[in-house]
């Protein structure tokens, strides 16, 4: 149900009582997103003024709080289908400059590229942890070790519990890790480009990665793929929001500064 409620809320689908859950028609969904995100940003508006904040100060804040500067981050993982996950989600959802760093290439004396010197956070998973913090002591850096929001998590347990699952990705080292991800579980991996759509059975539970939903056949099995774009608990959320309100939150003095050297040069 808190799936279904996610879903409700960004126009996806309707609840109806009694009734069931309803795909939401794609004219209703542009009409209907408007009001609720509205009503979110009502409720954010008084609170601000049940502390002397009125509205327009407090757009102003929120500005300061994300516009003034890009937070750069360099994803480490293993693979191509996690890598483009951790990407995406942080440069779709938090606004990030991200780069995708293959673990292999952090190995002793290995150079380290110069996109990847200059984040300001690295970010992993469990499996890479170790290895992100050293590069985090090599570049001075925080790290961020993404943890798995719980509807994703129930998701795929739900469809483990059902039988088997056919797991579409781009990359056979992901394929070869699924064992290692769902242990004692029936997991069956078709690599894009490398295995034919055509041995995934026509009533199996398919789930791809976000890499490979996108190179998936237009129309492939009607719709019937789960792909969950995002994947980071509010934990992970909070981590990531934190760290971009902060460095543009220390932006401030800097720009401050810079504007009143540049009108005493004018002047």
């Amino acid at each position: 149900m808190a799936a279904y409620r996610q879903l409700a809320a960004e126009g996806l689908v309707r609840l109806q009582a009694r009734s069931g859950v309803f795909i939401e028609a794609e004219s209703h969904r542009r009409d209907d997103l408007l009001p609720e995100v509205a009503t979110w940003v009502i409720e954010v508006f008084l609170r601000g003024l049940a502390r002397s904040i009125p509205p327009t100060e407090l757009r102003r804040q929120a500005r300061r709080c994300l516009d003034r500067v890009r937070v750069r981050a360099a994803c480490v993982e293993c693979n191509r289908d996690q890598l483009h996950a951790l990407c995406r989600q942080l440069h779709d959802d938090y606004g990030f400059d991200a780069v995708g760093l293959d673990v292999n290439a952090l190995g002793p004396g290995k150079p380290i590229s110069r996109s990847a010197v200059e984040v300001d956070v690295i970010v992993t998973t469990r499996f890479h942890a170790a290895e992100a913090h050293r590069l985090g002591r090599r570049l001075h850096r925080p790290v961020i070790v993404v943890a798995l929001d719980t509807v994703l998590v129930a998701e795929v347990r739900r469809m483990l519990a059902q039988g088997g699952v056919w797991w579409v990705c781009t990359d056979p080292r992901f394929a070869a890790k699924l064992p290692y991800l769902f242990p004692g579980s029936c997991v069956n991996p078709i690599v894009v480009g490398r295995d034919s759509l055509d041995a995934v059975p026509a009533e199996a539970m398919v789930y791809a990665t976000r890499a490979a939903a996108e190179r998936l056949p237009q129309g492939w099995r009607a719709g019937q793929v789960v792909t969950i774009p995002r994947v980071f608990s509010s934990e992970t959320a909070r981590a990531l929001l934190t760290l971009r309100i902060r460095r543009n939150l220390e932006a401030a003095p800097a720009s401050r500064a810079h504007r009143l050297r540049s009108s005493d040069n004018n002047s």
